[in-house]
């Protein structure tokens, strides 16, 4: 490479790292757009390799619609369904049936934002209708961090879901899913794929709380009677209490810091 094109490799280098520091600061000027308290039911600790000294923790959120977990398992959703797929832009038009599969099969995901809702009343509700105390007590320790809607304007979720210390609104890809029964008719369930970032770096300050922990263990939902299944986004419980508490704040433009760790259960 000829000097020139040293220095312009070098001026490219300085110019994204000058604008990276500027949306950064633009991002957490003014008031947070949300701040959650959230503990390692939703941050997990990854496993560390022994070369790496960056720590980041992995953001586990849970879709409490109701899933496909295999034939005659099959329940239409109570809100991500055909009215909220064509609502963030998915071509419902067409009848649900066997013959159209292929139209509905085809679609491709689509960018969103997504309303997490942390430890609310989405949460409870789910707990309280679990059908026995098993599962009441696998729930405990599962993630808290509930997706309760979705939308393709940030400003309308949140004018839906005002609580910014309960609701984080944040970038998501979503697709749909196209359900054939075992018993009655195809139906369309809208799906989360992604929560953008999918994990948050701790800043170096920070890290004291976690440095000397490891990952937990964890475990899949299991039925009463059943076998664990495998593991699925949002179903690893944690093997007993969070042992600590993180303070993430969103800003002006969706992306998340953590701004505090703190260690509990002890």
């Amino acid at each position: 490479m000829t000097r020139k094109g040293l220095w312009i490799a070098a001026i490219v280098v300085i110019v994204a790292n000058a604008f990276t520091l500027w949306a950064a600061r633009a991002n957490r000027a003014g008031e947070p757009e949300a701040v959650l308290e959230l503990t390692e039911r939703e941050l997990r600790l990854p496993t560390r390799e022994a070369d790496n000294t960056a720590l980041a923790l992995r953001l586990e959120w849970t879709d409490l619609e109701p899933a496909w977990k295999g034939p005659g398992t099959e329940r239409a959703p109570t809100w991500f369904d055909a009215a909220k797929l064509a609502s963030i832009g998915f071509d419902t038009s067409l009848p649900v049936t066997r013959e159209n599969e292929a139209h509905y099969r085809g679609m491709a995901p689509r960018s969103v934002f997504a309303a997490l809702e942390n430890d609310g009343e989405a949460w409870r509700r789910h707990v309280e209708g679990l059908p026995n105390q098993q599962e009441k007590d696998i729930a405990l320790g599962q993630t808290r961090l509930v997706l309760v809607d979705v939308g393709t304007a940030p400003d309308a979720l949140r004018a839906r879901h005002p609580d910014r210390r309960r609701t984080a609104v944040v970038p998501a890809t979503a697709g749909l899913s196209f359900v054939v029964p075992r018993t009655g008719e195809p139906f369309l369930k809208g799906r989360l794929n992604i929560v953008y970032p999918v994990e948050l770096n701790v800043p170096k300050p920070l890290r004291p709380a976690l440095e000397s922990l490891g990952p937990r263990s964890t475990g899949a939902l299991a039925r009463q009677g059943e076998a664990a299944p495998v593991p699925r986004e949002g179903e690893l419980a944690l093997a007993g209490e969070p042992r600590y508490r993180v303070t993430v704040k969103w800003g002006r433009s969706l992306e998340p810091w953590i701004a505090g760790v703190e260690a509990i259960g002890k």
